[in-house]
């Protein structure tokens, strides 16, 4: 689930994390952090979607399934006869986790000759941001953006790293000129289809490309427009209806389980939107939907449809909306499908990921402090027996 970080006025926007920095000046300047987005966070896992895969110095995730022998009985033989039956029998995958780097540096000069040149310190002291209580305040709050930067771009780079539309999106010039600029994009590009990392939204696109058969239910074409789910053929129940349907046997048995759900439906927004919109014009004369109507989500962004929850996947569309495409997609998968490989002991994901700092004492450098970062990461689906997939696709 996405969410915004940052001050509005004097309000923080989540957690009660007050995130006005007051700084001391002759006249009162109150910094204010910028809204942003927080892409989700991985290792918290709320919805249990993911497994994570330590490979320490090997490089490579091995994930086996055992399988579970079937019909083992047999009418009894006579002494002299021995017909074993049922071997187990090992699947192996694997999963390479590619190289992953990040230098960023931040000078003084960002607010020399500006009110804010008041934080540092006199003399040579001005090109130490961390001379003065003020300038140390105000490295840890932009330190906090970069930490939230790099949170972002892991979840980017896990989800949609590899995705061939946007190669066809920097060709076609289809991305979000008006909002991106071509350093963002570029940088972006560079992320996302440089390091080699294939993300598991390509991963599911490739499994569809595959041939298999539960990856490829069909979304009509008549059912979408623009990032609208209209329904014109078939209402949104139909198309969750499909998906279950498409599920081999042992997603299907999963999916029935008592307890905690085994099983999660993964939805863009325009489907999402779509079953809300179905649910309060079919049942509007019950009072938990009038309820519903007026304050939403009981858990935002959840919904549940014959048991199971349907999760409605913000950062999905906000993707789309940066390679200029509109995506309609169900996936339907079980908990712990969704495999990430990591060489380092545990991925803090949004603390920096084991990010040092350093200030550089050498006056040539000028107080300048450099951060750097690297790991080894990668993504994978532990078994497509336990995932479907319907999706189409709109480009430009």
């Amino acid at each position: 689930m996405l969410k915004l970080t940052g001050s509005f006025g004097q309000f923080a926007l989540i957690g009660g994390d007050r995130r006005v920095l007051d700084l001391n000046l002759e006249t009162t300047t109150a910094l204010f952090k910028e809204v942003s987005i927080m892409k989700p966070s991985i290792p918290a896992n709320d919805m249990g979607l993911y497994s994570f895969i330590p490979v320490g110095r090997f490089g490579k995730a091995k994930m086996n399934t055992l399988t579970v022998p079937k019909h083992l009985l047999q009418s009894r033989k006579n002494c002299l006869t021995w017909n074993p039956k049922g071997r187990m029998y090992m699947k192996p995958d694997e999963i390479t986790v590619e190289a992953v780097e990040y230098m960023g540096e931040q000078c003084s000069d960002a607010f020399m000759g500006e009110c804010l040149e008041a934080v540092l310190g006199t003399g040579n002291q001005v090109r130490d941001i961390f001379a003065t209580p003020e300038g140390a305040q105000l490295f840890q709050l932009a330190l906090g953006n970069i930490f939230e930067g790099l949170g972002n771009s892991f979840y980017d780079l896990v989800t949609f790293g590899m995705d061939s539309l946007i190669t066809s999106a920097d060709s076609g010039n289809w991305w979000d000129t008006a909002s991106v600029s071509t350093e963002e994009w570029d940088n972006f590009v560079d992320q996302q289809m440089g390091i080699g990392v294939k993300g598991h939204i390509p991963l599911i696109e490739q499994a569809k490309a595959d041939g298999l058969a539960h990856f490829n239910v069909t979304i009509d074409a008549g059912d979408v427009s623009g990032d609208q789910y209209t329904g014109a053929s078939n209402d949104v129940t139909v198309l969750f209806d499909n998906v279950i349907a498409a599920a081999p046997n042992k997603l299907r048995i999963l999916r029935k389980r008592r307890g905690t759900p085994g099983v999660v439906m993964l939805v863009s927004v325009g489907i999402f939107d779509a079953y809300k919109d179905y649910i309060v014009a079919n049942f509007n004369t019950i009072p938990d939907v009038y309820q519903f109507f007026l304050n939403g989500e009981a858990v935002p962004g959840i919904l549940r449809y014959d048991g199971t929850p349907v999760v409605c996947m913000d950062e999905w569309k906000e993707y789309d909306e940066m390679i200029g495409v509109n995506t309609h997609r169900v996936v339907l998968t079980a908990v712990r499908n969704m495999v990430v490989a990591h060489d380092v002991p545990a991925i803090d994901q949004f603390g920096g990921i084991g990010m040092r700092i350093e200030q550089s004492q050498e006056l040539k450098n000028k107080g300048i402090v450099h951060m750097y970062t690297n790991f080894r990461v990668g993504a994978g689906i532990a078994d497509t027996d336990f995932m479907v997939n319907a999706s189409r696709i709109l480009t430009p």
